[in-house]
């Protein structure tokens, strides 16, 4: 930020800029963009985008995948604050910004097939996730036969907490005529 003449000479710096006019008098305002650089990093995954340079008040798009086994969390500062459960995540720059992208490690894991969309569950810390499964009726059993949850899958990215012991565990996702059945899943 500078203030000049209108002959391009340098006034002052300061801003608010005070002077007494002792006749007409042309002021030029100059101004700088302010830039704020957003640092990105992972571990157990890999950054896909938004690190870099961005001016004032415009918006970040940042985004991460995880490493085999690892599925993502959330986004830290620098802090180590939680900051958004998003992925990608979008938000507004106002200075600089340290993210994180935090991930953890899958403990079971399987790929449905005749989905429309690529569908997955796994067990994680207390939560069995689907993902791409909203609508289908689910059933989990152990390798006994004895059903352990029964459910109706509301969302396409959903955590549902449910206390599993250790073992080997089948999960059945049925809609309509359609019969899907996981080969296993691991919980250890």
């Amino acid at each position: 930020m500078k203030w000049t003449d209108a002959g391009g000479n340098s006034l002052s710096a300061e801003n608010p800029y005070t002077f007494t006019a002792e006749s007409d008098t042309a002021v030029q305002a100059w101004f700088t963009a302010n830039l704020y650089e957003v640092r990105l990093s992972a571990a157990n995954g890999r950054l896909r985008s938004g690190g870099g340079d961005y001016f004032y008040h415009t918006q970040a798009r940042v985004e991460a995948e995880g490493d085999a086994g690892y599925r993502f969390v959330k986004w830290t500062d620098a802090e180590g604050k939680s900051v958004s459960d998003r992925n990608p995540y979008t938000f507004v720059v106002t200075g600089d910004a340290e993210l994180k992208a935090v991930f953890e490690p899958l403990t079971g894991f399987e790929t449905l097939s005749g989905v429309e969309a690529e569908a997955e569950v796994y067990y994680a810390e207390g939560i069995l996730h689907l993902v791409n499964l909203a609508g289908y009726s689910i059933s989990v059993s152990t390798m006994k036969g004895e059903r352990v949850l029964q459910f109706m899958a509301d969302r396409d990215d959903a955590g549902y907490a449910a206390a599993l012991p250790a073992g080997i565990y089948v999960l059945n996702a049925a809609r309509w005529k359609e019969k899907i059945v996981a080969k296993k899943f691991v919980i250890r």
